[in-house]
């Protein structure tokens, strides 16, 4: 019984060391094929980037990383600083460990589906009107990230604004987008409280479950866009409480 359990003994150290002797020899072998050779930092991905990724978001999600290969392995036409990825979208799915090429990664205009960006798996484009002064004057893009609230009326309550969205990536900006009561009233101006605006279509990447919610605020609210920083955190609590005509002029 002690013959068997130290042969049992024996076998387990000899395949630790094994083992050991593979890892050094692996290990060897890298730096010996860095040996003569002077090694040149690239940047690759660490996890998997889809398709319509920003190249901000790219970095902020920790997606991309810096490191060291032979210089015979770096790739010609590589991504040399994550400044060239600034406004640009991965063009196609890249995966772990592949060296950044600045061709795979392109302008809003360039992503498929004519400046649309691609739809977030569990997602709706959903495009609203929203005149330019309620899309922050104009700057919302492509790729930004933006908080969605909406005026309604509310009855006895008065009219209440809450967020009806958090977070939320805009998919595309551009046509003129005209209601049916604008189309059939004044030939395309859309009336928003005081004064007439144009309307911009705005396409947001909407969860499939705030879908109608979203529709219906546009239908019957007064949506305001707020733009978000690009390393902003999605919320992880409750909308907040609704705003209404006394956090201005104070309660009863």
């Amino acid at each position: 019984m002690q013959s068997r359990v130290l042969a049992i003994l024996i076998a387990v150290v000899l395949a630790l060391v094994a083992t050991a002797a593979m890892v050094v020899y692996v290990n060897g072998a890298d730096r010996r094929a860095l040996s003569g050779q002077k090694p040149v930092y690239v940047w690759v991905a660490t996890k998997p980037i889809p398709m319509g990724t920003s190249g901000e978001d790219a970095q902020n999600r920790e997606m991309i990383d810096r490191v060291p290969v032979a210089s015979s392995a770096a790739l010609k036409g590589r991504v040399l600083s994550p400044d060239q990825l600034k406004n640009r979208y991965a063009a196609v799915n890249i995966v772990p460990d592949e060296q950044l090429l600045l061709e795979r990664w392109v302008g809003a205009q360039d992503v498929g589906g004519r400046g649309l960006l691609p739809i977030p798996e569990g997602h709706q484009a959903v495009s609203i009107g929203v005149d330019v002064v309620r899309q922050v004057a104009g700057f919302v893009t492509p790729g930004d990230h933006v908080n969605v609230a909406v005026t309604m009326p509310e009855g006895e309550r008065g009219d209440q604004t809450q967020y009806v969205l958090q977070d939320v990536q805009i998919l595309a900006v551009g046509a003129t987008a005209l209601t049916r009561s604008s189309t059939q009233a004044n030939g395309g101006r859309v009336n928003q409280g005081k004064g007439s605006q144009t309307l911009t279509a705005v396409t947001l990447a909407v969860a499939d479950k705030d879908v109608k919610p979203v529709i219906f605020a546009a239908e019957k609210g007064s949506i305001y866009l707020t733009l978000l920083p690009p390393n902003a955190e999605a919320p992880t609590g409750s909308k907040g409480k609704a705003a209404n005509e006394s956090d201005i002029f104070g309660g009863p």
